[in-house]
């Protein structure tokens, strides 16, 4: 570990730079709400609302601080105190093949990662989220929640993490068949998520039968948009905060509907949402999102491969040998700051399909109800009215409500 070591640079650089950015960025959004708001925004957001919303920012954001700081100063403290070259040690002399240890190496690390944040997501729930009127989560809940997780994790994540070690362990080609088998699970995921894992968390009821169903399901035949079936998700149980969502491929798509958004939203309203959600289907947004996934995830295994294959990768962070498992654990490290880099170009494109679905939802039941809708949900949300356009461009996957609601006026 030294300064002549160019990962131990581009690390040190990357862990510390994407630290104070967030500060920035965070610092910067806040100050916002000294801002007087566009006219627009002022029919929307009252002085009451406004205010409520900058403290929920500002508390919410001091927890963030807080927990970042803590994540940042436990890595620098393992780092350079030698941690990670203890656990080389320590791990080789369970004298298991190296996929096995990398396996529990992984495993070992997100579990004490899992143990870490665990009293700032209480925090959050039970304090943050609870003040602001949002949290419906009971303790239970939110235990049982973090046990399936985890328990999800371990049973998905491991073959799959143990195959990917195996490629990188045995194959000339690990970085192309390694890219191929998690496009492959990606996309399994996305069509089982829905079906059999989401109702381990949410209840999924059709909706009954009335003149809402009937009203979905005809706005769904008229887009041409073929749907199975309509759901009410029992998301009440855990916060006041609405959702919607489709889900499937081809004629098998179901269309999922919090409780809570029923509970806040018109009729009207809730056609106009489905709408937003079909565009951006007939948009063709999910497959240009996927391939530009896909592209990421290509290069995320390329510059693995290379980190694998550098001893001087591993000597950045203390580490003798060359042992694979922990490595992805000590790639993770350097490459959050670049996915944070290739994530604008995602996040751009996200806010460029958001404008285009709600284009789409105008042509289908008019502007007035989608507007309607968002104006709700922005206000029901306590969402900050009119963001920092760093923390927009960071971290933002939706335009903010007011570059929304121009685009429709339009």
């Amino acid at each position: 570990m030294t300064f002549s070591n160019p990962w131990f640079i581009a690390a040190l650089v990357g862990v510390l730079g994407l630290f104070h950015l967030e500060i920035i960025a965070t610092f910067l959004n806040l100050a916002q709400f000294r801002h007087a708001l566009p006219q627009r925004l002022k029919e929307i957001f009252s002085d009451e609302t406004v205010q409520k919303a900058g403290e929920y920012a500002a508390t919410s954001s001091r927890l963030d601080l807080l927990r970042s700081t803590a994540s940042v100063a436990v890595l620098i403290a393992v780092w350079w105190g030698g941690g990670f070259g203890w656990l080389e040690r320590w791990s080789t002399g369970w004298g298991w093949n190296e996929i096995q240890t990398g396996v529990c190496v992984i495993g070992l690390i997100m579990l004490v990662q899992n143990v870490m944040s665990l009293p700032f997501d209480a925090w959050d729930t039970f304090k943050i989220e609870a003040e602001y009127g949002f949290n419906r989560t009971t303790p239970g809940t939110f235990i049982k929640d973090r046990v399936k997780e985890l328990l999800l994790t371990a049973l998905l994540g491991g073959p799959l993490l143990a195959l990917i070690l195996w490629f990188f362990q045995t194959q000339e080609h690990a970085v192309l068949y390694t890219w191929l088998t998690v496009a492959g699970f990606s996309i399994v995921m996305a069509w089982v998520s829905p079906r059999l894992l989401m109702p381990l968390f949410l209840k999924f009821q059709p909706l009954k039968d009335g003149p809402l169903r009937e009203a979905l399901l005809a706005l769904a035949a008229r887009l041409k948009f073929p749907v199975v079936d309509v759901s009410v998700v029992d998301g009440s149980r855990r916060s006041s905060k609405a959702n919607a969502f489709l889900s499937g491929f081809g004629k098998n798509k179901r269309i999922a509907l919090f409780d809570t958004l029923i509970e806040k939203h018109t009729q009207a309203e809730l056609e106009a949402i489905l709408a937003h959600e079909i565009g951006h289907h007939k948009c063709r947004h999910v497959p240009q999102q996927l391939v530009l996934g896909l592209l990421e995830s290509g290069l995320m295994f390329y510059l693995l491969h290379a980190a694998l294959q550098s001893p001087a990768f591993f000597k950045a962070f203390g580490v003798a040998s060359m042992p694979m498992g922990l490595g992805l654990v000590l790639f993770s490290i350097l490459y959050s700051p670049a996915s944070l880099l290739l994530g604008l170009l995602s996040s751009a494109l996200s806010r460029r399909h958001e404008f285009q679905a709600d284009a789409f939802a105008k042509a289908a039941c008019g502007a007035e109800p989608l507007m309607a809708g968002l104006k709700k949900l922005s206000v029901d949300h306590l969402s900050h009215p009119n963001p920092h356009a760093l923390t927009v461009w960071l971290h933002y996957s939706h335009p903010p409500v007011g570059q929304r609601l121009a685009a429709l006026e339009g």
